[in-house]
């Protein structure tokens, strides 16, 4: 939705409107967004088109037009500001009424684009219907450090250096492979359960331990579609997971809730 890039070392100038989603207009409450901060340190507010009203805030060009939010994107400094800005919008209109949100530097040139939009995708309002009264909410599964671990055999003492070593190796193997059955299986276990309580349900990747800033293997990142009266049910299951497969080295995390990007199309 940016205009084409510049030639190097050029900013473009003028504004554009960084759009964050899009929520029913007629049931959109007054001051949603005072004292919310849009990108940018922006004011938030809300080009209306019939029945539908994309948040947006007018932001200068200089510094996200397409070149420039591509330079950006590279400083993370830059895109940890930018991300909890987004999605402190979010959030804030999340808390009142249904939102499709738009993924994080979708830039329209001008206000009369942002109401073309909103007045040529039907889908909006079909996956407005579809959020309604439900929230996103993340499930993420671990596996205990500690499980499956087993203690050399007394056997293994009276061993050559070189048997013991590859004892060692095979018992490592099988190990790694007994984990990866776990994995698999409690993966699959944990989401038929919990997505049987909710809408909509997807198994996203799993994510490293680099990304996830745990130490424990991730075997589940799942996102749940539920119905706000149905969610202590959903929190129930949960916890009756924890309890069941807790012993054996199962780990669950809840997140959320979120906006709900894993079930409506990005209309961007």
């Amino acid at each position: 939705m940016t205009a084409p890039a510049r030639p190097p070392g050029q900013a473009e100038s003028g504004s554009g409107w960084y759009v964050y989603g899009v929520v029913p207009a007629t049931e959109t409450p007054e001051g949603l967004f005072d004292g919310v901060d849009g990108v940018g340190g922006g004011t938030v507010r809300l080009i209306t088109a019939g029945q539908l009203a994309a948040i947006a805030t007018d932001v200068p060009l200089a510094e996200f037009g397409e070149a420039a939010i591509a330079e950006n994107l590279r400083d993370p400094a830059w895109l940890e500001r930018g991300v909890r800005a987004h999605e402190a919008v979010l959030q804030a209109a999340l808390a009142a009424l249904p939102v499709v949100p738009f993924r994080f530097g979708t830039i329209y040139r001008g206000e009369d684009h942002v109401r073309e939009m909103l007045s040529e995708q039907e889908r909006l309002t079909d996956a407005l219907d579809r959020v309604r009264g439900r929230v996103e909410l993340g499930v993420k599964g671990f596996l205990s450090p500690v499980a499956l671990e087993s203690e050399p055999s007394g056997e293994e003492d009276a061993m050559s250096a070189g048997r013991r070593y590859l004892v060692e190796k095979q018992r490592d193997r099988q190990l790694a492979d007994e984990r990866e059955a776990l994995k698999a299986r409690w993966a699959e276990e944990s989401h038929r359960r919990l997505a049987a309580v909710a809408e909509g349900a997807t198994a996203n990747p799993v994510q490293s331990r680099e990304i996830s800033g745990r130490d424990e293997e991730m075997f589940l990142n799942g996102a749940y579609l539920v119905a706000t009266e149905r969610e202590p049910q959903f929190r129930a299951v949960l916890a009756e997971l924890g309890r069941e497969l807790g012993a054996s080295g199962a780990l669950y995390e809840l997140t959320g809730p979120w906006p709900p990007y894993n079930f409506v199309e990005d209309p961007a």
